[in-house]
């Protein structure tokens, strides 16, 4: 990314710094109190970098040179350096929120850090980097995130079901997650892994208004286990899911049916879905 510092000067960023205020004050202080030595100074270069350093607490920032050489305005001072990166980071999140839920059938989407990179500004993105923990933070307050990992080559997000278009198709033509299917209102269904025999509890009603809020974000790995089959079995309707380990389709259909404690049904189960007084042993699909 770059930053303008106040008399127009644009700077390539490579890595922010965050410092605590009083740090950030005494770094600031101590570079403005410097004498620069004139000889020596080089033009800027396109192709060098350079660190920003803020901090929370304040609105400006120094761009400072990670080179050790010395460049014509460096170190630099820059008035709105915090409004100037909060506003880059913000174009950032948009784009991965946009490009997945747009794109994604099944919930899940990985944008690359070159993607970033080339897509922004030559905005350097890492998982241990300034840049890429600022926007790790901001992407976790968005709401259409559900899970999101960094990894040593891209972002790895699991959206909510509901911002994703292409899972809101419902009926059979739109059948590709189990979150999908769930618009067509279930009735009396099992939730069966394609592949392990577990246990099974009958589903009385299934939705897309089942869940609260918090409910969707707990079971998310479940709602956008992909549908391969719905047919009659031994204990009437089940629908073949994969993509989602079967203790968690198990603990999902359980949880509807009552089996788990009373705070976690109030907050992870509308009000007025049904409960399921289940009495009967667990049944073991075959």
């Amino acid at each position: 990314m770059h930053i303008t510092t106040g008399n127009k000067k644009e700077y390539l960023i490579t890595e922010v710094l965050i410092l605590g205020g009083e740090a950030y004050e005494a770094y600031r202080d101590k570079l403005k109190s410097m004498t620069l030595d004139p000889s020596g100074k080089r033009s800027l270069a396109e192709n060098h970098l350079f660190l920003l350093t803020v901090s929370e607490d304040h609105e400006d920032g120094v761009i400072v040179d990670l080179s050790e050489r010395a460049y014509e305005g460096i170190p630099a001072f820059v008035p709105d350096a915090k409004e100037q990166l909060e506003n880059h980071i913000r174009r950032l999140a948009d784009y991965c929120i946009r490009e997945g839920t747009d794109h994604t059938e099944n919930g899940k989407w990985s944008i690359s850090y070159d993607e970033l990179y080339y897509h922004f500004d030559s905005t350097t993105i890492t998982s241990r980097n300034g840049m890429g923990r600022l926007l790790r933070e901001e992407l976790q307050q968005r709401e259409e995130i559900g899970e999101l990992i960094m990894t040593e080559d891209c972002i790895e997000m699991t959206y909510h079901m509901e911002y994703c278009e292409n899972c809101q198709e419902g009926g059979i033509k739109g059948v590709m997650s189990l979150f999908s299917l769930m618009g067509c209102n279930l009735y009396d269904v099992h939730l069966c892994d394609s592949d392990e025999d577990h246990e099974l509890a009958t589903v009385v009603e299934l939705n897309q208004d089942t869940l609260t809020e918090d409910g969707r974000r707990e079971w998310s790995d479940v709602l956008s286990a992909r549908v391969t089959s719905i047919y009659a079995g031994s204990y009437g309707v089940q629908i073949g899911l994969t993509g989602c380990p079967a203790e968690r389709l198990r603990d999902f259909s359980f949880m509807l049916a009552g089996h788990c404690s009373e705070n976690d049904y109030d907050r992870w189960v509308n009000s007025d879905s049904p409960k399921q007084a289940h009495d009967e042993e667990p049944m073991q699909i075959m």
